[in-house]
């Protein structure tokens, strides 16, 4: 199940919290859009309109502080399958974010990283999807390796410049229990990122795909899966609510056990230098008899 207001009221809230509530900008797990295949850039797809009138269109100028981090807009995504679904060169992205260029965005290249307020942020692209294996890490736009690499560069000059937190955003998940399988043990930087756990006071990874919420908390990395862009949280086909798991596998600390049901979700995170970081979900969930709620997920360092 689907409703587009709940999708819309996703969209219209985030725009609150950068034009109100005081948010810096947006970061998304990737899949806003269903594919490019009806107009690929903002100006003929009729998914990028929509992305647009709900949010970019809302979001203010940057202000002196964002220009000084080289920051020229306040949507920062990392790419999903969906966004290079028919448009391979990922045109739609380009043209609805063009400063993504100047942090080395390119059709070949879509990786990038910045930093603002003592945190590093750093954006991965999993690949475009083999339905065959719908979780593995197949990108070449660069390879896997190629990536891993990097994030290994660019977590090594975080630590060598005293960076207290690190963001990590890509678009397949490390862990979940639902929607599809998990990223496969040979492409999963699961490891990697652990390694780098006590090197700061909080590395979060943000994913998405699977179109469900769900929260992990394994060997100090947390875990953060929203559900791209404002979708609902019952997975689209029968037998993916809840996949089974080998023992010992961890928990998802959002659902604890029971199945997902429908909710429209985004996420505030609150950042304050010298300070553990607070994590927010503001959901709204129809069927309730308290539709709207603001819950705490996490706190850093706790």
């Amino acid at each position: 199940m689907y409703r587009n207001y709940g999708g819309d009221w996703v969209g219209n809230q985030v725009a609150r919290e950068v034009v109100d509530g005081g948010a810096a900008f947006v970061v998304n797990s990737g899949d806003v859009v269903w594919w490019g295949g009806q107009g690929k850039t903002l100006e003929d797809s009729p998914y990028w309109q929509r992305m647009n009138r709900l949010l970019l269109s809302k979001l203010p100028p940057v202000d002196d502080e964002m220009r000084a981090a080289g920051l020229e807009g306040r949507y920062f995504p990392s790419v999903g399958n969906h966004e290079v679904w028919e448009d391979p060169q990922i045109e739609g992205v380009l043209s609805a974010a063009p400063y993504l260029a100047k942090l080395g965005v390119s059709s070949e290249k879509l990786i990038y990283t910045y930093d603002f307020r003592d945190t590093r942020f750093i954006f991965l692209w999993t690949g475009k999807a083999d339905r065959f294996a719908p979780s593995g890490w197949d990108a070449t736009r660069p390879v896997y390796q190629e990536q891993l690499a990097q994030l290994v560069a660019w977590l090594d000059d975080a630590k060598a410049k005293g960076i207290r937190n690190v963001f990590v955003v890509f678009h397949n998940p490390v862990y979940n229990r639902s929607g599809f399988e998990p990223i496969p043990e040979d492409t999963n930087p699961h490891a990697t990122l652990a390694s780098y756990a006590k090197d700061f006071a909080e590395l979060v990874v943000f994913n998405g795909h699977v179109h469900t919420t769900e929260t992990f908390d394994v060997d100090g990395v947390k875990y953060v899966v929203m559900g791209g862009g404002g979708a609902e949280q019952d997975p689209i086909l029968p037998g993916r609510t809840a996949i089974p798991r080998p023992d010992g596998y961890p928990q998802d600390l959002y659902w604890q056990g029971q199945p997902p049901k429908e909710e429209y979700n985004y996420l505030v995170v609150e950042v304050t230098p010298g300070k553990p970081s607070v994590f927010r979900l503001n959901r709204f969930r129809p069927w309730s008899s308290t539709p709207f709620e603001e819950v705490k997920l996490f706190e850093t360092g706790n």
